[in-house]
């Protein structure tokens, strides 16, 4: 399953939702908590030992350039290809002098 842009994913094994930002024509999905999430999906046996994703931090894969915005959050990790995708920093604003 390619990642479009705008799509709205859900885990069945634990609370977290996100929005793709930035997605890829690679065929390979989007997991949360080792399973695959999905636009309709229904919840299961839910964990609890994890890393925890932040409601409103963004979470990005510099390789293959996927970044989803956490919509609701949730215990993770979220992976693509394999690979823990890592939460962005906050740009520094410009000093106003």
């Amino acid at each position: 399953m390619s990642l479009e842009v705008g799509t709205r994913l859900k885990s069945a094994h634990s609370a977290c939702e996100v929005i793709v930002i930035k997605g890829s024509g690679r065929d390979a999905a989007l997991l949360c908590a080792g399973s695959a999430m999905a636009a309709d999906t229904l919840a299961g046996a839910q964990v609890t030992d994890g890393p925890r994703i932040e409601l409103g931090k963004r979470y990005s894969d510099d390789e293959s350039g996927v970044e989803v915005l956490c919509t609701k959050s949730g215990i993770g990790p979220l992976t693509f290809e394999n690979r823990e995708l890592s939460p962005k920093a906050a740009k520094p604003l410009p000093a106003s002098d």
